[in-house]
Order: C-alpha cells, then sequence, then structure tokens
C-alpha cells in the first residue's frame, strides 16, 4: 500500500517555528520572573511575591514530574503521552495560581466573576460562530480566553506598574505625562495579549487557516483580558463598571484591539517569505496598540464629566467615537476573510467532486458551498433520520470541510506538516459516509 501523500513541506523533524514558539514561551517566563522580580525589589511588591513564589512551586513541581515520568516509563510513546497530561494538569495547576493572584488584586470580587461569567461566555460563543466556514474548536477558543485572563494581566499588571513607578513618576504632570501613561497601557497590555494569538500561530498552525481565525482567537483573547479587567474595576467601580465594560464595550475593546493582532497573524499565515510575515504581524500589532493608545489618551485629555447624566452619555460616545472606526475595520477584514474562503472552499469542493474516488459527491459540491444549503440539508435529514441523521450529516460536511481547506492550503503552499495529509482525510469522510469509525 502506498504511504499518504505528504503535506506541501514535508520533513522528518519538528518545524523551525516550534523553536521559535518554544523561545517565546521562554521568553515570556523570564519577563515574568525579571518582572516580578524588579517589581519586589523596588516596590515591595506582595503580587509581585506570590507571582515568584508560584512560578518557582510549580517549577520545582514540573521537574520532580519529569524525572518520576523518565524513570518509569521506558516506553518512548508512553512517556510522550504522560509528559503531554502531566504538561497540561501543570499549566491548569499555574492558571489557576494566576487567576487567584489576580482576583486577590481585585479584593476577591467573586460577584464579579460570577456577573462576569454570562456575559464572556455568550460573546465567545457568538465569536466562534462568525467563522461558519470552519468553526474553531472550542479547546483553543479557551486557552486563548483564558491566556488574556491570567497570563496577559499578570505580565501587564507587572510592567505597567513598574512603568508607573520610574517613567511616569519622572515625568511633570501634564500632556507629557498623560501621554506616557496611555502609552503605558497600550503597550503593556497589548503585546501580552498577542503573543498568545502568535503562539497559538506557532503551535497550532493546521487550526489557524487564515485572516478569519486570526481575528476569532485574537477577540477571544481580548474577551478573556476583558473578563479580568472588569472584575477589577468593578471591585472599585461597582456595577456601572460591569455594564459599559460587559455589554457596551464587550467587543468595542480589548476583543478589537487584539483582533488587529490576529488579523495580522492571519495575513502572514498566507503570505510567502519570512519578511512579509514580519511586517504583517509588525503591522496588526502597531494598529492594535494605537487603537488602545487613542482610548487611553482621550480619557487622559477629555476626562469623563462629574454630572452623573453627562458620564452615562460620554462613555458610549467614546466607544463609538474611538473604538468604533477600529471594530468596523475588523468586521471588514472579517467579511473579506469569509468571503475569500468561501471562494477557495467552492474550489476545492468542485475539484474534489470531479475525481472518481473524491470524498464529495457532485451533487454535495454546491450544498456545501453555501451556508445555508448546508444548514437546510441538515435539516431535511433531521426531518427524515431524526437526531441521529442530523448529527451524522453535520459531522460529514465538517469531515469535507476540513479536507477541502486541506487542498486549499497545500496549493498554496501553506502547510509544513504531513499529520493531516489529503488522503487521511479523504478517508476519515469516506468512512463517515460508510458508518465505519473514521480514523484518528
Amino acid at each position: 500500500m502506498a504511504p499518504p501523500p505528504a503535506a506541501a513541506y514535508p520533513r522528518a523533524h519538528r518545524p523551525p517555528r516550534y523553536r521559535l514558539a518554544a523561545a517565546l514561551g521562554g521568553g515570556i517566563l523570564a519577563a515574568m520572573v525579571l518582572g516580578s522580580l524588579v517589581d519586589l525589589v523596588a516596590l515591595q511588591s506582595v503580587t509581585a511575591l506570590l507571582d515568584l513564589a508560584g512560578l518557582l512551586v510549580v517549577g520545582l513541581f514540573s521537574t520532580g514530574t519529569w524525572l518520576i515520568i523518565r524513570a518509569v516509563d521506558h516506553e518512548p510513546e508512553r512517556r510522550r503521552r504522560h509528559l503531554s497530561g502531566a504538561a497540561i494538569v501543570l499549566a491548569l495547576a499555574l492558571g489557576l495560581f494566576f487567576f487567584a493572584v489576580n482576583l486577590l488584586n481585585a479584593r476577591l470580587n467573586l460577584f464579579g466573576v460570577l456577573l462576569c461569567l454570562p456575559t464572556t461566555g455568550f460573546a465567545l460563543f457568538l465569536l466562534r460562530r462568525a467563522d461558519y466556514n470552519e468553526r474553531e474548536p472550542w479547546r483553543l477558543v479557551l486557552v486563548a480566553a483564558g491566556w488574556g485572563a491570567v497570563v496577559a494581566t499578570t505580565l501587564a499588571l507587572l510592567f505597567e506598574s513598574l512603568w508607573s513607578h520610574t517613567i511616569d513618576a519622572g515625568l511633570i504632570p501634564g500632556p507629557g505625562q498623560s501621554v506616557a501613561t496611555a502609552f503605558n497601557a497600550a503597550l503593556f497590555e497589548e503585546i501580552p495579549k498577542g503573543l498568545a494569538v502568535l503562539l497559538l500561530f506557532l503551535v497550532m498552525r493546521n487550526e489557524f487557516d487564515d485572516v478569519v481565525d486570526g481575528i476569532v482567537y485574537g477577540a477571544a483573547v481580548g474577551l478573556g483580558f476583558n473578563f479580568m479587567e472588569t472584575v477589577v474595576y468593578m471591585s472599585v467601580g461597582g456595577l456601572p463598571q460591569w455594564f459599559f465594560r460587559q455589554w457596551f464595550g464587550l467587543y468595542l475593546g480589548h476583543a478589537t484591539y487584539t483582533a488587529l493582532i490576529g488579523a495580522g497573524i492571519g495575513v502572514a499565515r498566507q503570505l510567502p517569505g519570512r519578511a512579509r510575515k514580519a511586517v504583517a504581524v509588525a503591522c496588526g500589532f502597531s494598529a492594535a496598540i494605537a487603537a488602545h493608545f487613542a482610548w487611553d489618551a482621550w480619557l487622559w485629555y477629555f476626562p469623563h464629566p462629574s454630572d452623573p447624566g453627562l458620564y452615562l452619555l460620554s462613555i458610549p460616545l467614546q466607544y463609538i467615537g474611538i473604538t468604533g472606526p477600529f471594530f468596523v475595520a475588523v468586521l471588514a477584514l472579517l467579511v473579506l476573510g469569509l468571503r475569500a474562503e468561501g471562494r477557495a472552499l467552492a474550489r476545492e469542493f468542485a475539484a474534489e467532486a470531479a475525481l472518481p474516488d473524491g470524498a464529495v459527491l457532485p451533487a454535495e459540491a454546491p450544498i456545501l458551498s453555501s451556508v445555508r444549503r448546508r444548514v437546510e440539508a441538515r435539516f431535511r435529514m433531521l426531518g427524515l433520520r431524526g437526531l441521529g441523521g442530523y448529527l451524522w450529516l453535520r459531522r460529514l460536511q465538517r469531515a469535507q470541510i476540513d479536507l477541502a481547506m486541506e487542498r486549499w492550503h497545500r496549493a498554496r503552499m501553506e502547510i509544513d506538516t504531513p499529520l493531516e495529509a489529503e488522503l487521511r482525510l479523504r478517508d476519515r469522510v469516506l468512512a463517515i459516509r460508510s458508518g465505519s469509525k473514521p480514523p484518528p
């Protein structure tokens, strides 16, 4: 039997992007340790001390876990599986620890956490459904939101406090200090958030297709950051902070800023050459920092009025006037990306249907090319065969879309691993159609 065809860039070893992801991860950890040490020494920060203690405990626990697994497991496959499981558990433990530290910084505002969970969860649900061609896995969407709520907020807190007590404190009160303060928030909040999207792009590239996915993951990180920031601000500002940040500004804020970073990374996903990719990523970060800076600079130059009525009116106008244009730009990129995806998938469905042993039947190609017709076909199947038939057709259509997306990336030479080559995906579609268990 002939081996399955390799993807666009078949390699026997791990692609270089894994090494870059590892370097970024190590850099983030080093920055967190360095920032915590500086804050601890210069500012006597209790939060920095807790962060350092948590990193030390998890580091020691990680080393002990690795040594135990290596001593017990002698088969490499089992060892890798156990190490992966241990890494997930340790990541969850570290995330929960940092969440607890941030919650302590928010004065243990558990009421705010409970109040923000439904709104943030619903926003993530709508965001994921925006990519109607190929929805992103929930596990990655939640990882992105978790990074924004835990890691990005921790890094932002460390470096913003350091900036405030050094740069801002050394400036004469006035416009210069106001600009520096606005730049502080824009820089040290957008960079940690954007790194999450960049790491997803490097590590989970098969799930990161184009500008649409970049916007989804970027906005998910922003929603996670907005969740924790709302909890913190509610601890001093009460319910008005929840209303503005979790309703009116739910998408018109951090979600928009980090979506701009994701859009830049999504464009880089389909550009040839490292230089062009780097320029696209840099443009995304620059746009996000500029959008965030505009918001904070407005607050310093045009503070909210003391009159309650004018205050309630000024904040929505600020969202519309400052973040609104950037939000419209994100929507335009999303629509253009979805249309480009749709045209590309339609071509690949037709090409697959033309094969004698293709996984798409000629009658299915026009149905798969239209979101409305796909949904109609599922509900027709629901009427004919009940819920089981509906779920079967949905699973079949998703597998066919995965195959078409793989064909599209292979045609553009955008895949560097053979893990999801065409033959494997085609076998999966055929297995689902025949009712047998699909290949892993």
